[in-house]
């Protein structure tokens, strides 16, 4: 079946959205990775409390640079407010936090995988829920 010129279009644009997504998520792996460190090995928290920190930076990070970068070819007008997108994402990317959150512990504590290697695969392994919730539910049209 032949898709129309729309459906061409809005796949052109799910597509750059999602490879802005991925470049937003790599500076949110940096901010993660960054902090991650600095709580757990600077300041001596335990993992699974340095992870939390972690992540909340990271969802912050990512939440201000989807919501202005790439969602923002969406009229504003059609949007929620900005507090409602904010705990729209935070309830999302939570599914993709408690991914990584556990992969991460499981694959650190459990197989003894290098905690910031086994924090990346936590949060590959959470990459596809956020974005299908951002682009279905959190950034979505009214």
């Amino acid at each position: 079946m032949l898709k129309t010129i729309k459906e061409i279009i809005l796949d052109k644009q799910r597509l750059i959205r999602f490879l802005k997504f991925g470049t937003v998520g790599a500076s949110g792996i940096l901010v993660n990775t960054f902090f991650l460190w600095l709580a757990h090995k600077v300041f001596d928290l335990p993992l699974a409390v340095a992870s939390v920190i972690a992540v909340a930076f990271a969802i912050m990070n990512n939440f201000l640079l989807n919501d202005y970068w790439t969602w923002n070819e969406k009229s504003r007008e059609k949007h929620y407010p900005f507090f409602h997108r904010m705990w729209r994402y935070y309830l999302s990317a939570s599914l993709g936090a408690l991914i990584n959150y556990v992969t991460l512990l499981v694959l650190s504590e459990a197989f003894g995988v290098y905690y910031l290697l086994a924090n990346l695969i936590g949060i590959f392994f959470g990459m596809a829920s956020n974005f299908t919730l951002g682009e279905f539910w959190v950034f979505k049209e009214k």
